[in-house]
This record gives structure tokens, C-alpha cells and sequence, in this order.
């Protein structure tokens, strides 16, 4: 009875116990969701929105930066290539702090001065979805939030 016990005693212990190692890696990945299941524009209005970033080709997608951007440096590269050096602030009503195309045929990472984190969004998932929503969350270990979507949701 006595070994019954210490055997159940043992095995429950070691099967709460897990690596920080592990803990640590995905605390330092960035949320990722993937939704198409909210309000959008009429497929004129996204037709006209894609025209004008020059983004209608499958090659590209489009980055839209969305909620938690307060005027931090953020930089956005594109392969080797910076596209996006600027200090975008989320408009308070809509929510949107800025959006430009990027090429999804390659790796994209997004820094920021303030959080000193990063997220990658790899070029598997960009050439499935034509818009990719970055929040960030401050309170969160990585603070970045990434929702691909086919979905254009209203900017204004």
C-alpha cells in the first residue's frame, strides 16, 4: 500500500512539474489567431482599398495596424529590406494606427524600441491571407497580436 502510495505521489509529481525553458519560449511568441468571421466592407470598397496600396496582386498582402500603438518606433522588415520605419498611434475611434502592403513571398518582422520584442510573420501564412491585423497588448509577455484574415474590416 505504502509503494502504491509513494508511486501515485511520485508520477503526480512529475507530471505538473514542466521545463521553464518551454515557459520562457512561449512567453516570448506573439498571440496568433486566424478570423474571418467579423464585419466587413463590400468587395468594392476592399477592390478600391487594395488598388490603392498597389496590393491586388497575390504576391502581396496588407498589414494593417491596428489597437496598443502609442507613438513607440516601430519598424517593419520585409526580407533584408525596412519598409516601415515610423511612430504609428491608434486612432482612438477606429482603432487604426497605419497599413501598407508588404511582398508575402518572404519573412516579415516587426520591432519596437519600447518592448524591445519582435514578431515574425512568416511567408506561409501571408500567402494565404490578404490582411494581416497587429495589435499590441503591453501587459502580455510578447505584446503583439497577429490576426490573418481575408476579411477587410472597415478602416474608417
Amino acid at each position: 500500500m505504502k509503494k502504491l502510495l509513494l508511486l501515485a505521489a511520485v508520477s503526480l509529481l512529475l507530471t505538473n512539474c514542466s521545463s521553464k525553458k518551454a515557459a520562457a519560449e512561449k512567453a516570448s511568441e506573439p498571440t496568433v489567431q486566424y478570423r474571418d468571421d467579423f464585419r466587413s466592407v463590400s468587395d468594392k470598397s476592399k477592390t478600391v482599398f487594395l488598388k490603392g496600396l498597389n496590393a491586388t496582386s497575390e504576391n502581396y498582402s496588407v498589414i494593417i495596424l491596428t489597437k496598443g500603438f502609442m507613438g513607440e518606433h516601430v519598424t517593419v522588415f520585409n526580407g533584408e529590406k525596412a519598409l516601415y520605419k515610423g511612430n504609428p498611434i491608434s486612432h482612438l475611434e477606429t482603432g487604426i494606427a497605419g497599413y501598407f502592403r508588404i511582398k508575402n513571398t518572404v519573412a516579415t518582422k516587426i520591432t519596437d524600441k519600447m518592448s524591445q520584442k519582435e514578431a515574425v510573420i512568416d511567408s506561409e501564412n501571408a500567402q494565404k491571407y490578404k490582411f494581416i491585423y497587429i495589435m499590441k497588448d503591453n501587459t502580455l509577455p510578447n505584446p503583439y497580436k497577429i490576426t490573418y484574415s481575408n476579411t477587410l474590416r472597415p478602416l474608417k
